[in-house]
């Protein structure tokens, strides 16, 4: 029985019958959607594992325009990462470019931080250096 035999309402020969069934299956369409988008966020659920802790490290970078690095733990989650006193800095997951400043790399903004989250992150280190000399590195870390 469709919505609409349910609200009583009658199908009718002719034109009637097609506007009926357009709109029934318009009805049906939308609440298939709703199921799937149901479906799938509770699988999405069940796929993605959240983070169980939180990791912070903590990397001083004496020299400027010098490469330091971090690993980062295994099925790494998410991750923040600023320098203490809000100087701007370079980011990189490959190695080799953010000390000499060899494009691509993401630069960090003053008084800003990268946040990076819904990842699973394996046999990953992040590369950063800053273009001024006696900064410290903080990064929070979901694992």
């Amino acid at each position: 029985m469709s919505i609409f035999e349910r609200k009583g309402w009658k199908k009718k020969p002719g034109w009637y019958s097609e506007t009926w069934n357009f709109l029934n299956n318009i009805y049906n369409l939308l609440r298939n959607q709703t199921e799937t988008q149901n479906l799938l966020a509770s699988l999405s659920d069940k796929i993605v594992p959240k983070a169980t802790r939180l990791v912070v490290y903590t990397v001083k970078m004496i020299e400027a325009d010098k490469e330091y690095s971090q690993r980062m733990p295994e099925h790494t989650k998410g991750f923040t990462v600023q320098v203490t006193d809000g100087t701007a800095f370079r980011l990189q997951t490959e190695p080799g470019r953010v000390a000499k400043a060899k494009r691509p790399y993401w630069t960090v903004p003053t008084d800003t931080s990268d946040d990076e989250n819904d990842l699973d992150l394996q046999n990953t280190t992040l590369y950063f250096a800053s273009s001024t000399a006696d900064k410290t590195i903080e990064i929070k870390v979901k694992v």
